[in-house]
């Protein structure tokens, strides 16, 4: 696993294709990649909860006696149910309380804007600003899943896009060292 990971860390196109790919995805299925996630971690935290269920189990036909194992395998299993059962609607919540947060920060900006038109200062800024983070706000409480994936789609859209960039920037780079080093 380690030998993956330090390639993965290597090859700079490789990681551009996973964060362009993982983007793309969360901008052209928003709803399936944060249902598709959802259970991705109800199973990883089911399969840890199923380990210590059969060690525990062991245990007790060793010992004669349920071990810690046993009850932290239990736990991990309800806490899978639990994700399964509850992690979409309190994602959902918390978009919709990072939208209103949002909301209300752009029209404290906004407030801000008539005070600073009033003492004749420049303001067309954070107008702009205020304008674009009423939206935001607005755009988060009513399409959360969405939204949250849109803004989570375009930062991978971006890092991949930034990999590219650094990867040529960086090719360049040691090639003009190694010519300045003949």
């Amino acid at each position: 696993m380690q030998s993956r990971w330090q390639t993965f860390q290597r090859y700079p196109f490789l990681r551009a294709t996973v964060y362009l790919l993982t983007g793309l995805l969360a901008l052209l299925y928003p709803q399936q990649l944060t249902q598709w996630l959802i259970y991705l971690i109800a199973i990883y935290v089911a399969f840890f909860g199923i380990i210590n269920i059969l060690s525990g189990l062991r245990e007790k036909s060793r010992s004669n006696q349920f071990g810690f194992e046993m009850y932290v395998g239990l736990f991990l299993v309800v806490i899978a149910l639990l994700i399964l059962a509850l992690a979409k609607p309190l994602l959902t919540l918390a978009t919709i309380f990072l939208g209103i947060f949002i909301l209300i920060n752009g029209f404290l900006r906004l407030s801000q804007v008539f005070e600073l038109k009033k003492m004749n200062q420049p303001f067309l800024s954070l107008l702009f600003y205020s304008v674009i983070l009423i939206i935001a706000g607005f755009i988060l409480m009513f399409n959360a899943i969405t939204s949250i994936m849109t803004l989570v789609g375009s930062v991978f859209i971006f890092m991949g896009l930034s990999e590219i960039i650094r990867s040529f920037s960086l090719r360049k780079c040691y090639v003009d060292k190694r010519i300045f080093l003949r």
